[in-house]
This record gives structure tokens, C-alpha cells and sequence, in this order.
């Protein structure tokens, strides 16, 4: 195993330096689950429900129950359309898996032409829509999670991706590796590799895009916040990306560029529990009711850019 391990980030290594296209992969970086929303999506280090799957498999070991999630979310004043089911199967005590299926849509986007092609735009020679198209994006994940050494799991994603844009079609595959390591009972660290040798997407029109591996990692920590003594988890995460994202990062040096994320979750009752965190600059909160082996959430994220965020989700998981 530890072999595999080596050969992982050796691929990652060499394939962070091989030609990849800019932004190629963004529509996998959108971020699954209305929990992970909710704290700013700082998860890699928590990954504790079905959506482990999406920000760090490795968390799927410490999911012991055959457990469901079900997210839908309107996103950018309603215009993208984003849904998710995901589902952790513990096949016994040291080999758990999980999958996760997404699909994110923009429907209604006008193709225009010039009202004579032949002359340049102006206010005689406008152009018209001549048809509307949906894009659409699906991604399916297959995961595997076991513990690597004592205090540390591990988990690995295969990932297929389906892509439409009116007529044109891709199709694309990647690998996802990550890894949480639990300092003690309170403390633990995530670290997710995503596309770790380089995700390749292959449109029907002969073109093709690559995506540039790219890293979550961060810490989370369990205790009781101060004067209220109520069970609270703070978390925080850095995503490193290696494309030269200058300005649109909070954070560059050199090709590597630095996004960062935190929250604070509180657990008010057995049956309660609310978060708030910051992604990136843009305000996060949520709220989520459990009842027998139910749980609902909702998330919102304040964006004065791009308009808000709204996400909500169910969950059930059948206890041993």
C-alpha cells in the first residue's frame, strides 16, 4: 500500500508540470453538500457524512452506517442548477465505499449571429438569438476508503465525467487520492489530491482539455466554546491550485495560487445543530434538524457579486 501511496504523489508531481488548460476543471470545484456550504466549505478535514466523497474519501472510513444524501441548489439568481446524491456502503469494519453523482445545468443560453453575417456589428446590424442551448455536467465518483496506518485512513476516488454544450459532447476520466490523520480524538488533518494525474476530458469535436491537479488540505478541531460550554468544531481549509490564477486568487506565488476557507459548527441539541464560516470572502450559514435516523439542511452563501446561494438537502442513515 505504501507503494501505491509513493506512486500517487509521484504522479502528481510530475503531472503538476505537464501542459494542462486553465479553469478546465472549474465545474468540479464547485463544492458538494449543504453541511460543507454551510462551514465555508472548510471540509477536507471533516468530511464526516456522504459528501466525504467529493472533498476527502479518506473520511469515508470513519462512516460506519450504510447512509444517504439527497442535495438540490439554486445558484446564481436561480440560473445554475445543481444536484447531487451521494452514499457510503461500509462493505465491514476496515473496507467502507461511496459514490457520489452530480449534475450542475444552465438552461436557455442564446446563440446569436449577426443579422447580415457578412457586415460588422453595429445598431443597423444587431445580432438575434437563433437558438437556445443547456449545458450540462455530470460527474460520477466511485470511492474506496481503508486505514493506511493507525491514526491515519485513506481514500481513493475514480471519477467519469459527461459534458454537453448544446450539440457538442466530452466525455473524461480522473483520480482523486486523499488522506486524514487523526492527531487525537479532538484534532485531525485532511489532505486531498484532486485529480491527481492530470483529469482528461475529450470533446467530441476533437479537442481536448486537462486539468491541473490540485490540493485541499486543513485541520479541524472538536471542543466546547468558551462561557456556553456547548459542543462546538472549527474548520479550516487552504485550496491550492498550480495555474497561474494571479488576481483571481486571494493569494499567488508563482503558478501556485491559494483560496482559503473556514467555519465554526455548533451543536446546540441533539437534534440541532447551526454553522456560519467564510468562503473565501463571501459570508456562510446553515441550519440542520435530525430526527430518529433523518437529518434536513440548508445553507446559504451571501454573494454580492453573483447573487446568493441557496442549498438544502436530506439525509438517512440506517444504524447498526
Amino acid at each position: 500500500m505504501k507503494k501505491i501511496i509513493i506512486l500517487l504523489m509521484s504522479c502528481f508531481l510530475l503531472s503538476s508540470f505537464l501542459h494542462a488548460d486553465k479553469y478546465a476543471g472549474e465545474f468540479l470545484n464547485i463544492g458538494v453538500g449543504v453541511k460543507a456550504r454551510a462551514l465555508g466549505n472548510a471540509f477536507v478535514a471533516l468530511a464526516d457524512d456522504p459528501t466525504a466523497v467529493y472533498w476527502n474519501p479518506a473520511g469515508i472510513y470513519y462512516c460506519n452506517n450504510l447512509s444517504f444524501n439527497i442535495m438540490h441548489s439554486e445558484e446564481y439568481a436561480g440560473n445554475l442548477k445543481y444536484d447531487a446524491i451521494s452514499a457510503i456502503y461500509p462493505l465491514d469494519e476496515a473496507k467502507k465505499f461511496g459514490f457520489l453523482i452530480t449534475r450542475t445545468g444552465i438552461s436557455g443560453i442564446p446563440l446569436t449571429e449577426l443579422e447580415d453575417p457578412n457586415d460588422t456589428i453595429s445598431v443597423h446590424n444587431p445580432p438575434y438569438a437563433y437558438k437556445y442551448v443547456s449545458d450540462a455536467d455530470y460527474t460520477g465518483y466511485l470511492s474506496f476508503s481503508s486505514k493506511l496506518f493507525k491514526t491515519i485512513s485513506f481514500g481513493i476516488t475514480t471519477k467519469l465525467i459527461y459534458r454537453t454544450i448544446g450539440d457538442i459532447k466530452a466525455s473524461g476520466i480522473g483520480l482523486d487520492a486523499g488522506f486524514l490523520y487523526k492527531i487525537n480524538p479532538s484534532i485531525q488533518v485532511g489532505l486531498n489530491i484532486r485529480d491527481a494525474i492530470g483529469t482528461s476530458i475529450w470533446w467530441k469535436n476533437g479537442e481536448t482539455e486537462k486539468v491541473t491537479p490540485n490540493v485541499l488540505t486543513g485541520a479541524s478541531a472538536r471542543f466546547a466554546f468558551p462561557i456556553i460550554n456547548i459542543p462546538s468544531q472549527f474548520s479550516f481549509q487552504t485550496d491550492i491550485f498550480f495555474e497561474n490564477r494571479d488576481q483571481s486568487a486571494q493569494l499567488s506565488v508563482g503558478k501556485a495560487s491559494f483560496d482559503f476557507h473556514a467555519g465554526m459548527l455548533f451543536n446546540f441539541a441533539p437534534f440541532l445543530s447551526v454553522a456560519c464560516g467564510i468562503d473565501r470572502e463571501n459570508l456562510t450559514a446553515g441550519a440542520f434538524i435530525s430526527y430518529k435516523n433523518y437529518t434536513l439542511q440548508y445553507a446559504f452563501e451571501n454573494n454580492p457579486n453573483l447573487n446568493n446561494i441557496h442549498r438544502i438537502s436530506l439525509g438517512v442513515e440506517f444504524f447498526n
